[in-house]
């Protein structure tokens, strides 16, 4: 009986392990192939929370709010995107003077990148973009006095170009990176700016006022060069 039991737990053992064999060489693991990171800009949140003084000047950061990176994983070639959006109207009256502002500003870069590693918590990359920037932007202030005064100005314009552009890299975890980039884009577009100065004369006497409107129309093309340096930090995720 005990020989029979014996021969039992020896033949389950052989078994399992059978089956253990079977299962590592009918499912080998697969080579990692691609790499991809997605990012979000910590700037907005850096300045609420490190706000040391009172100044409200904009610094020179990077609009583009999001980006994604797919990249080979043996080689660090890939493909990188880039998108922003800017929504904001203010108004305010005192009584006197009425003014609001509505802005409506959009940027996207799509192109390629090589990455390279410089060590276990060090990556970089270098490469080339495409980018396209549209804005529309409306302002309109309202003097209240005698004779009324209103101003309205409009401010459209689209831009195309391209330029070169590098990223630095630290690994906090395997998947939750922090990165920074630098760029250099050089755009050319048109614009339209329009200024309409409204007024509202009164005549006294209870006549009628009298209404003006001037439009002012120009449309310049616009060209430029525009470096950011690496003062944009980014939240990354890999997967």
């Amino acid at each position: 009986m005990r020989k029979c039991l014996l021969m039992a737990i020896l033949s389950l053992g052989c078994l399992k392990s059978s089956f253990a064999q079977t299962d590592a060489t009918t499912t080998p693991k697969k080579d990692k192939v691609i790499d991809e990171y997605i990012g979000v800009q910590l700037n907005g949140l850096i300045r609420q929370v490190f706000n040391f003084n009172n100044s409200t000047a904009s610094p020179n950061v990077s609009p583009y709010l999001l980006t994604y990176h797919i990249n080979l994983h043996k080689t660090g070639w890939g493909l990188r995107l880039g998108a922003g959006y800017n929504y904001t109207t203010t108004s305010s009256n005192d009584g006197i003077t009425e003014a609001s502002t509505k802005l409506n500003d959009f940027q996207f870069r799509f192109g390629i990148e090589k990455a390279f590693k410089l060590g276990d918590k060090w990556s970089t990359g270098v490469g080339a973009d495409g980018v396209y920037m549209s804005n529309n932007d409306n302002s309109s202030s309202t003097v209240h006095s005698f004779d009324t005064t209103t101003t309205a100005t409009k401010n459209v314009s689209t831009s195309y170009g391209g330029g070169a552009m590098a990223w630095l890299r630290y690994n906090i975890t395997e998947h939750v990176l922090i990165g920074t980039e630098a760029s250099f884009y050089y755009t050319s577009g048109k614009e339209t700016n329009t200024i309409d100065v409204t007024t509202n004369q009164n005549t006294g006497g209870g006549g009628f006022p009298i209404i003006t409107t001037t439009e002012t129309v120009s449309k310049p093309t616009v060209s430029q060069g525009t470096f950011t340096s690496p003062i944009s930090f980014y939240l990354i995720v890999k997967f």
